[in-house]
């Protein structure tokens, strides 16, 4: 049931992004309307920041406690049709992007990998909106691009166990280290990668091992 419950909110959320409303936040500039970042989003963003230099330095911050409020947040903001803009969007999307996991039989899982499949149509909205306005100066420092593909490949490992693009790492509790999150090779060229700002194929694979495929794919 609660399964049912989060794919329809899901299913709203979505409907939501792709269609305008009439809650858009806007200033006067030389008289004309200028749409502007939401300010409560760039607040949640810029804590997400903060705590988490601050755990890093600290170990003593629990993140999911300051996650789950700020995902809940998010949820109604764009419920409320308030997530307007490209900043908004991308913003919105990280802090979706830190949905906690969880070892479920000895695999590693999320408690809503729903939320990354949510941050990866929001950041690919993001991406369209920039290039849309032609956004060189963001667009080239590639970090939207590289949220696309992020979100879209935790949301493929936590839900079927691979990734398409390479940007996800297990650990690996026989050697103790970081290894790459199995990709299926089938689903990205290095061209396709190169738009997102991921490393080809094989240069990943130099660089790091990479857990096999799960047997059920």
């Amino acid at each position: 049931m609660r399964k049912i419950i989060s794919i329809n909110l899901l299913t709203c959320v979505l409907v939501g992004i792709l269609i305008s409303g009439c809650s858009v936040n806007k200033q006067k500039q030389n008289g004309t309307s200028v749409t502007v970042d939401n300010l409560i989003i760039k607040e949640l963003y810029e804590k997400d920041i903060q705590i988490r230099e601050l755990d890093a330095k600290t170990d003593t911050v629990n993140l999911e406690e300051f996650d789950k409020k700020h995902r809940e947040q998010i949820f109604q903001l764009l419920a409320d049709n308030k997530v307007i803009t490209a900043m908004d969007k991308f913003r919105a999307a990280l802090i979706l992007q830190h949905t906690a996991a969880k070892f479920c039989n000895g695999e590693l899982t999320s408690i809503s990998p729903e939320n990354f499949l949510l941050a990866y149509k929001l950041s690919t909205k993001a991406l369209s909106i920039l290039e849309n306005e032609k956004d060189t100066t963001t667009l080239r420092k590639g970090y939207i691009q590289r949220m696309v593909a992020l979100n879209y490949d935790r949301y493929l490992l936590y839900s079927y166990g691979y990734q398409k693009f390479g940007t996800q790492f297990v650990f690996d509790d026989k050697t103790e280290e970081m290894i790459l999150a199995p990709i299926d090779t089938t689903l990205a060229s290095d061209a396709e990668r190169a738009k997102y700002f991921v490393e080809p194929l094989h240069i990943l694979l130099n660089k790091h091992r990479m857990k096999p495929m799960p047997n059920n794919r």
